[in-house]
């Protein structure tokens, strides 16, 4: 059956991991940006062209998993939605597909996703994240608030 799985965390918070498993439980279609990005740029694309690699994949993506869901695909959406804009664009997306949207929220604490990040980035062909850009990023992530619209809210501890 066709549905939306969403991942709701901050960069180590262990997203591409649970996309992992939701991927294989619910045998859905996983979308994750860094491996992507990866693919097509590199571990480490250069910071000043980033945000517009970003922004393609991102495009491409998109096509790919609202053309899944309306084949009846279940997707998993592993990307973090960091903002409530981007939440409730989502949101908004998934009721124009008329597909059921579920939000797993990943629990963030700094220094656990600190040295999970420091650990992925030894890692062979992983997606590079600097301590400095995640220091630069930390400010731009807003937790879920207790006004947004109900979802189907998943808490992973």
């Amino acid at each position: 059956m066709s549905a939306i799985h969403a991942l709701h965390g901050f960069i180590g918070s262990g997203k591409t991991t649970l996309a992992r498993t939701l991927e294989r439980d619910l045998g859905a279609l996983r979308f994750t940006p860094d491996e992507w990005m990866t693919t097509l740029y590199g571990t480490d694309p250069p910071a000043a062209e980033y945000p517009a690699l970003l922004a393609r994949v991102r495009t491409l993506m998109l096509a790919q998993w609202t053309r899944a869901v309306t084949l009846g695909v279940p997707v998993i959406l592993d990307e973090g939605l960091w903002t409530r804009a981007s939440r409730d664009e989502l949101r908004a997306q998934a009721a124009a597909l008329g597909v059921p949207l579920t939000l797993h929220v990943l629990p963030f604490d700094p220094v656990t996703a600190r040295e999970r990040i420091a650990a992925r980035n030894r890692e062979a062909g992983a997606h590079f994240v600097a301590p400095a850009t995640f220091e630069l990023f930390l400010p731009r992530f807003e937790p879920l608030t207790p006004d947004e619209e109900p979802l189907q809210h998943v808490i992973r501890s």
